[in-house]
């Protein structure tokens, strides 16, 4: 049971947060709209007016009159507050003009739809300043699916695009084609680049957008619906710059491929988007050979490609040697003959090496029936060595059913497919045996299995359903024939079927379409949907359209038909509104092609829809239904429907089809010694060939005993971490994950001397592994699959506790989730008086727990939190790792953030400049395999860097000064310091830093050194002349003060509101700015009710149950009677996050990662001395007598029916403010007043003074009520 002293505390502890942020306020001129009092703005801060207008969209699909707000912001994270640009009542506001924190030229526009069910855009935002404005592009719709979104500027300068579209027919679109342009922290807004591209064509375009800079990455966007592009490179120029930008996309860009492409300029990326490459491509085809072999002398390359299907069916494809090839050697061939990859496709890694004198195919030459040839090398033809590793394909499913779509894709509809018994490959289904055929029960048996309750057999033939080609491709293998289910099957396996050697050609595959409702599942009379040819739900939006009646669905006659009903359908379907301008008045047997008239069996439901345009729903409409309606079904009533610019309706059932199951889990990481064998661990022993696996090697493993044979493709008795090196995929002295594929058993091995070390040949037979760099997001999908394997080996050791931390043991499990663990941390423990800049004032983290798992790193990332306080004009080092080829992240003389490679002269400088008193979060990210350093300022990417140099961080780390000298000591705090041993991406960065925000334990060392600056604030402002400001434009007409802060914006209702479990703070009687503060009354119990809260600390979501949040932080009990069922709501800033805990009476609250602009707290009634008109004096009887307290008190409260007892002197039981109103200490208009605790006495006297009545009590009373004076400023 929570008690007296812990809300006491956490008062304490809130006015602390709100004074360490240095939030005071004063009484303001008075200017209509606005409360007396404001927000005073900061010493340092100063204030602009802006204008703002807003172009809007006019459209019917658009409604102006919705709840809109916007943020600017600048490109260091400063922002406004929150500004309100539209209303339900007024509409839109073109024009506003409001005052507001300068923050320098804004950057990004955060606009926000705080209203439901609707549907907002407008075509341009204008900002201006001080004379000068700022475009912004609005992009995209905002609505209940999409509230939010950031808007970028807009540009003027011109580009010019050359634009290749692959030659395949199937490469062209009719979609439209975006483009953003990304340069050197700067990006560009989304502009359209050409509606439909060629096949085979290059085409010129000229567009504007804004000066980005050197031009690094472009993201290409296509929003069509299964009309996917294959864009071949992308050329741009510049209008004053003759420099050409060369961007190698070789991708499938749109449905059901990804949307967006992202390409960097530099083609070695290997963290981008995959290369689509067709099945003949060599590994010569895509590598440039000019200085090929000096550049593998010592080490490996990787890159990342897709395969298409059928590949093993490719007539031009060729294969030279087995598990290790030449270059002339097509890649994906290749790798399903290594077992990289099934006909199915997917995504592989190439490892590209240094060239061999010839390469070995297996004894039996053919494998995945792809056949290998013997090759050897000639003298005067430039060759490499290429391998592969398997990434990603549709086949890393645990289902033993699937279906897939004609692009390779699993979906909801297309080709039945089921895996192969004993093999990691599947096979088609043909519909008919010998004595089974398959039937509608196999389908639903098999959608079942997928999750679906329900499903259908499509038995359109494969080669040309909705113009698509479902049929696998020749050779493609078969799985079974005729599956016949009765439908009381437990999986599809149990249902009989005949054997798949049966099946003559893929033209009589299976095809079927899995649906989300089930067959019996209720359907009222009146609902509509859309079906295409084959009677299936329509996914592009255009369809015969059928009405339920009578128990089914059935055609609509087109007489008597209107326009506006074809309308009102779309809007109930879900669409934003008519494709083009309508299908319904064209005959449904000729619809681009295809007859869309119902068959003779299909019942016509309805005739003579006479809608007017207004309805909801079509069955609103007059219509007449009946069985005997005199039409035919060439009259079949056609719809044509399209959804929004980002979340069109259409998309939404394309998206339906795109369905995700669940993968495998990827194998635990493998922790390596130096004398480690293939042999030697149980799990690589007995994996077969094409398994992959993730493998971490020490250093130094050069200088151990230990025979290696071969080259790139070594045996089984040779040691994992010496062969690894001598590959050159791991440098002999830094420690370093690896990846392991499982290659063919060989009998000829090729020795050589590399990196040096010595192989040996082998002329036996053996079964073989190759080594290769893993990328970023396959050690991602590592951790996720198994979250704890990072830190089994860390926390099993002993922990060295020299330098003793308390709050190691119980605050880190607080601050990290089980998938993202810091190899090491250090937390500045509490009580922690920060970095001074004096000697021996530094870290050593030598003996810090973990310390000596840092060592060694290749890949990593450094998170920092700090506050700098002092020391301009001198050097400042926040860490240094290591001596020469270390790193230190420093502020320069200029007050600059600077990271440095130690004994290096070359500075990154990151343009960043911190100030005094604030805090940030920093991430330093290094990426070894393309020698890139990423710099994140608060989430944010600042600086992208490709270096020629690697990092070695071998020595010591030191927190606060230099690791290279004895001086450039830190000035400030440091809360906390993370490191990683690989990187984070960033999403798990800014998962950091919203954990940094949230912790107690910083949070109090932020506010003890906050606290001190605000102490020298406070004497600033003594001595500084002038009048203050308060954030809204206005003057101050008293002094800027903090204390009873939380009352000076007070609106307190007069009367009490009261609540339900489902109201939130979305109602609009809650429709305060932030500081709003209401006084509420639960008449419910809901304590075990249905309705959600998100968050923690007192900070809940809007759309949380207000009662609920209130029992979960202990300020209401309910069943209590009518003791304690009133409280107080504040709103209060949003959060980027919130987090989930357990709070009174077992609730548990839920997580939220979505951020919002406002937030809600809850207080008790009596909190801070917060009073509603209606608010009596019984809490005095907790009092001593003699003790004063200081009351605010709300405006008209004479005019109440509430009484009060006695004259000057008052009973606990009277209404406070109208006695005080009474006594002649407050006036009408509300304020501050003190009162007094009396000794209480057997009678107070009423009496009529003020204009207010007060009564006579014979009550005794143990104590009583004086007021003093009314407290002004």
């Amino acid at each position: 049971m929570i008690k007296f002293k812990d809300i006491l505390i956490f008062i304490n502890i809130y006015i602390l947060i709100l004074n360490a942020y240095c939030k005071e306020w004063c009484k303001a001129t008075f200017e209509y709209g606005k409360s007396d009092y404001a927000e005073c703005i900061s010493e340092g801060d100063s204030i602009s007016r802006y204008m703002i207008e807003t172009i809007p969209i006019l459209s019917k699909d658009v409604d102006l009159y919705s709840n809109v707000s916007l943020v600017l912001s600048n490109g260091y994270g400063s922002k406004t507050k929150e500004i309100i640009i539209g209303n339900e009542n007024d509409g839109l506001l073109n024009k506003i003009f409001t005052v507001r924190s300068d923050i320098g030229n804004p950057e990004y526009i955060h606009i926000k739809l705080n209203s439901q069910n609707k549907n907002w855009k407008c075509k341009k935002i204008t900002v201006w300043k001080d004379y000068k404005y700022w475009v912004f592009d609005c992009i995209g719709s905002l609505n209940d699916k999409k509230p939010e979104s950031t808007y970028f500027l807009s540009g003027n300068k011109i580009y010019i695009a050359y634009v290749q579209t692959g030659k395949d027919i199937e490469a062209a679109t009719t979609g439209t084609i975006e483009i953003i342009l990304l340069g050197n922290n700067k990006r560009s807004n989304t502009k359209v680049l050409h509606e439909g591209f060629s096949a085979g064509g290059l085409k010129k375009i000229k567009f504007q957008a804004s000066d980005v800079g050197e031009l690094e990455d472009i993201i290409l966007i296509n929003n069509s619906l299964n009309d996917p592009w294959y864009c071949d490179f992308v050329k741009i120029k510049s209008d004053n710059n003759n420099k050409i930008y060369i961007f190698n996309v070789k991708s499938w860009i749109g449905a059901p491929y990804d949307k967006n492409v992202k390409v960097n300029i530099k083609s070695d990326t290997i963290e981008g988007t995959s290369k689509d490459i067709d099945c003949h491509i060599r590994a010569i085809d895509l590598i440039n050979t000019n200085n090929i072999n000096k550049l593998l002398q010592n080490k490996v390359q990787i890159f990342k490609v897709r395969c298409p299907q059928n590949c093993h069916n490719s007539e031009f494809a060729i294969i030279e040697g087995s598990s290790i090839h030449p270059s002339s050697t097509s890649i994906c061939a290749a790798a399903i003959h290594d077992g990289s990859i099934s006909p199915s496709g997917g995504e592989i890694i190439v490892t590209v090496a240094s060239e061999l004198n010839h390469y070995y195919t297996i004894k039996e030459k053919i494998f995945n029936e792809l056949e290998a040839l013997d090759f050897s090398a000639k003298a005067d033809e430039k060759n490499f060595t290429f391998f592969t590793y398997h990434l990603d394909s549709i086949d890393d499913i645990i289902s033993n059913v699937r279906i897939v779509d004609s692009f390779g894709k699993l979906s909801s509809l297309g080709r039945l497919e089921i895996r192969l018994k004993n093999k990691n490959s599947w096979g088609t289904v043909c519909v008919k045996g010998p004595n089974f055929e398959f039937n509608d029960d196999a389908a639903k048996r098999a959608c079942k299995d997928l999750g679906f309750p329900n499903g259908i057999h499509i038995k359109e033939n494969c080669a040309n359903l909705n113009g698509q080609n479902y049929c696998a491709g020749y050779k493609y293998p078969f799985a079974s024939s005729g599956i016949l289910c009765t439908g009381h099957e437990k999986d599809i396996s149990k249902c009989n079927a005949d054997d798949f050697s049966h099946c003559v050609d893929h033209h009589d595959d299976v095809i079927i379409q899995c649906l989300h409702y089930s067959s019996n599942e209720l359907i009222n009379d009146g609902a509509i949907r859309l079906v295409d040819i084959n009677g299936a739900p329509s996914n592009n939006g255009i369809g015969r359209l059928q009405i339920y009646y009578h128990g089914v669905f059935g055609s609509v006659c087109s007489e008597g038909w209107v326009k506006e009903a074809e309308n009102i359908v779309c809007h109930e379907l879900g669409y934003n509104g008519l494709k083009g301008n309508g299908f319904s008045h064209h005959s449904c047997t000729d619809i681009s092609g295809e007859n869309l008239c119902g068959p003779d069996t299909e019942k016509i439901n309805a005739v003579n829809i006479k809608c007017k345009g207004d309805e909801k729903l079509l069955r609103n409409c007059p219509h007449e239904t009946h069985d005997d309606i005199y039409c035919s079904h060439d009259e079949d009533v056609i719809v044509g429907c399209v959804g929004g610019d980002n979340n069109s309706h259409g998309e939404e059932q394309n998206k339906k089809h795109l369905i995700n199951l669940e993968k495998k889990k990827f194998h635990p990481k493998i922790e390596l010694t130096c004398f480690d064998k293939m042999l030697s661990k149980s799990n690589l022993s007995v994996a077969t060939t094409g398994d992959v696996f993730l493998a971490s090697c020490p250093e130094k493993c050069d200088e151990e005993v230990g025979i290696v044979k071969g080259t790139f493709l070594y045996t089984y008795d040779s040691p994992i971490c010496k062969s690894a090196i001598h590959s050159g995929v791991l440098p002999n002295n830094i420690a370093e994950d690896i990846v392991l594929s499982i290659a063919h058993t060989h009998n000829n091995f090729i020795g050589t001397k590399r990196n040096n070390i010595e192989s040996h040949d082998f002329k036996g037979t053996s079964k073989s592994f190759t080594i290769s760099i893993p990328t970023m997001s396959l050690l991602r999908e590592e951790r996720k699959s198994n979250p704890k394997s990072e830190d089994e080996m860390i926390n099993k050791n002993e922990i060295d506790l020299t330098y003793d931390h308390s709050v190691f043991n119980n605050k880190l499990d607080h601050h990290i989730t089980s998938s993202m663990k810091p190899t090491f941390q250090w937390i500045a423990p509490t009580g922690f008086v920060g970095f001074n800049g004096k000697e021996n004032d530094y870290i050593d983290c030598t003996n810090l727990p973990n310390e000596k798992y840092i060592r060694s790193l290749s890949n990593f990332t450094f998170i920092v939190y700090f506050t700098l306080n002092g020391g301009e004009g001198t050097w400042r080092t926040i860490l240094s790792h290591s001596l020469c080829e270390g790193i230190s992240i420093s502020i320069n003389e200029d007050n600059e953030l600077i990271i440095e490679q130690n004994c290096n002269p070359h500075l990154l400088k990151s343009k960043f400049k911190p100030k005094f008193g604030q805090t940030y979060h920093i991430s330093l990210v290094f990426n070894k395999i393309n020698k890139t350093l990423y710099l994140y300022i608060n989430g944010k990417k600042v600086i992208t860097e490709k270096n020629t140099y690697n990092f070695t961080l071998s020595g010591d780390l030191i927190i606060g000064r230099s690791n290279q000298t004895t001086k450039d000591y830190f000035i400030g705090n440091i809360h906390l310091v993370e490191i990683y041993k690989y990187t984070l991406s960033e999403q798990e960065i800014k998962e950091s830093l919203n954990s940094s925000l949230s912790l107690e334990y910083l949070n109090m060392n932020i506010l003890e050194q906050m606290s001190n600056t605000k102490k020298d604030k406070k004497k600033n402002q003594k001595n500084k002349k002038g009048v203050q400001k308060t954030i809204d434009g206005r003057d101050c007409v008293t002094p800027c003060k903090s204390k009873n802060m939380i009352n000076k914006d007070l609106q307190i209702n007069t009367q009490q509101i009261n609540l339900k479990c489902q109201d939130n703070l979305l109602s609009e009687q809650f429709n305060g700015k932030i500081g709003s503060q209401f006084l509420v009354s639960c008449i419910e119990n809901c304590t075990k009710s249905k309705y959600f809260i998100k968050g923690t600390n007192n900070y809940y979501t809007p759309d949380s149950s207000i009662c609920k949040a209130a029992i979960h932080a202990g300020i209401y009990k309910p069943n209590m009677g009518n003791k304690n069922n009133t409280f107080v709501i504040r709103i209060v800033e949003g959060l980027l996050e919130y987090k989930s805990s357990r709070g009174h009476f077992g609730i548990l609250s839920k997580s939220e990662k979505q951020s919002q602009l406002r937030s809600f707290s809850v207080l008790s009634e009596n909190e801070e001395n917060i009073f509603t008109c209606s608010t009596d004096g019984q809490f005095i009887l907790n009092l001593s007598v003699g003790e004063k307290r200081t009351i605010n008190c709300p405006s008209n409260c004479n005019i109440i029916k509430d009484k009060i007892y006695g004259t000057n002197i008052y009973s606990p039981t009277s209404v406070l403010c109208k006695a005080a109103i009474h006594s002649g200490a407050l006036s009408n208009q509300g304020g501050l007043v003190e009162i007094i605790v009396g000794t209480g006495q057997e009678e107070f006297k009423g009496s009529t003074q003020n204009n207010v009545e007060s009564f006579s009590s014979n009550n005794h009373s143990t104590k009583e009520i004086l007021f003093i004076e009314c407290i002004f400023f």
